[in-house]
């Protein structure tokens, strides 16, 4: 079977040559090969005015990028086609081309491959790269090492290998599916110990430095590299703890434009972190060409996952890299309105935490509470989350005038009990 180990890349030092329809789509494939180790030797920019059904470009374009090929002065390991294909295309363009061709999702799948660390995104990945794999078997067995022989479960000798293959994947689908319910389960258990914490949480464009943001915010240390898909797992850090209800930022997976949809599919616990936060900080990179096409990019992922309802600030990070006045003009009218930073600077990096400090502070809210003695629980949690202003303890409970965060607030359903009838008495 075809190991959720193996690279979907040929061995070696690869050069490839690249085949897009956007120019600026194509800068982006390049930094994906890089992350890879992979050489782009050759880039095509080809606009479509019609996709061939069996081929995408038209047989004559595949036929004058395969002599490029041939005559370039080094060696093309590889072509890498920035469109998401069919597995029929996928193997048309390969005979075509006669080398191993890879479409945009193929590359993606890699990245996240190489880079997932922790149980649960190894899980999502493997899930999301065998749910690609299988209807592509037959083109992918001409990239790997064919084993031939047989084994336990074969059904004999005139079973074809890539029939045992396809039997297998979808067993291991069936099991990485069971084992990704099971994370999901611990994860439920993890947010819910968070529950009644407020939640910040960082979203962007993949290398827009969320996660060296997130350090500077929380004075901490995660992985944070110059790399597309550095971070494939929600972190969570005290953004700060002495507040009440003390807040966390967490940093979560990078968004790329046509991000496949088996992958949102994998990740769907990761961003469901998203989803229960209090405040959205989009993070945009100041620095790029495409930091407006990145900025919606991201909003359309927000929106696709029911966030663009959800209280936000846009930051421009990485404002130390916009040299001279059209840099800075350019990236005030990329994101209008947005604070710009730099994650390097500590004093902006203070105020801009000060900044969400106040956001959650407006939203605090004075509460009268007669809470009856054995509701002991609810009294904790109020004095835990909330800023107590008065304490007195009276026949039928313990009174409490106390600052809450509204929507901590709704969650400990305080509104039960509330009374005005207290507020003139002497302290």
């Amino acid at each position: 079977m075809i190991e959720n180990s193996e690279s979907l890349l040929p061995r070696g030092n690869l050069v490839a040559l690249t085949l897009g329809i956007e120019e600026e789509s194509l800068n982006e494939l390049d930094r994906l090969l890089e992350t890879l180790g992979v050489k782009t030797g050759i880039r095509v920019n080809a606009p479509v005015r019609r996709v061939v059904a069996g081929t995408y470009f038209g047989t004559g374009k595949l036929d004058e990028v395969r002599m490029m090929a041939e005559a370039h002065e080094q060696p093309i390991d590889l072509f890498v086609l920035d469109v998401d294909l069919t597995p029929r295309q996928l193997q048309n363009i390969e005979k075509i081309l006669g080398k191993p061709v890879l479409d945009r999702t193929g590359i993606i799948l890699e990245i996240f491959s190489r880079h997932a660390r922790t149980r649960e995104s190894k899980t999502q990945v493997e899930l999301a790269k065998l749910q690609y794999v299988l209807p592509r078997l037959a083109h992918l067995w001409n990239h790997f090492e064919r084993q031939r022989g047989g084994g336990v479960g074969n059904k004999g000798m005139g079973e074809k290998q890539i029939e045992v293959d396809r039997r297998l994947v979808k067993r291991r689908i069936q099991i990485l599916r069971g084992r990704l319910e099971e994370i999901e389960k611990e994860r439920v258990v993890q947010r819910s110990s968070r529950e009644n914490l407020l939640k910040v949480a960082l979203v962007g464009y993949t290398n827009a430095g969320k996660s060296t943001l997130l350090n500077a915010l929380t004075e901490s240390q995660v992985l944070a590299e110059d790399k597309l898909f550095a971070t494939l797992d929600a972190t969570v850090r005290a953004l700060n703890p002495d507040s009440h209800p003390p807040i966390v930022a967490i940093d979560t997976v990078g968004f790329i434009s046509r991000i496949p949809t088996n992958l949102i599919a994998s990740f769907r616990s990761t961003l469901e972190e998203i989803q229960e936060a209090d405040l959205i900080v989009h993070v945009v990179d100041a620095s790029s060409e495409r930091a407006r096409e990145q900025y919606e990019t991201t909003c359309e992922v927000l929106k696709d996952l029911g966030c663009e309802a959800k209280e936000k600030m846009v930051v421009l990070n990485k404002a130390d890299l916009l040299v001279g006045a059209a840099r800075l003009n350019q990236a005030k009218v990329a994101v209008p309105g947005a604070t710009r930073i730099s994650s390097l600077d500590r004093e902006a990096v203070r105020k801009f935490r000060d900044q969400i400090l106040e956001h959650f502070r407006t939203r605090m809210e004075t509460w009268d509470l007669l809470i009856p003695y054995h509701e002991g629980k609810l009294q904790a949690k109020v004095q835990e989350y909330g800023s107590i202003k008065q304490t007195r303890y009276l026949e039928k409970g313990v009174f409490l005038q106390v600052m809450l965060d509204s929507t901590i607030a709704k969650k400990l359903d305080v509104k039960r009990f509330t009374t005005g009838n207290l507020k003139g008495e002497p302290k």
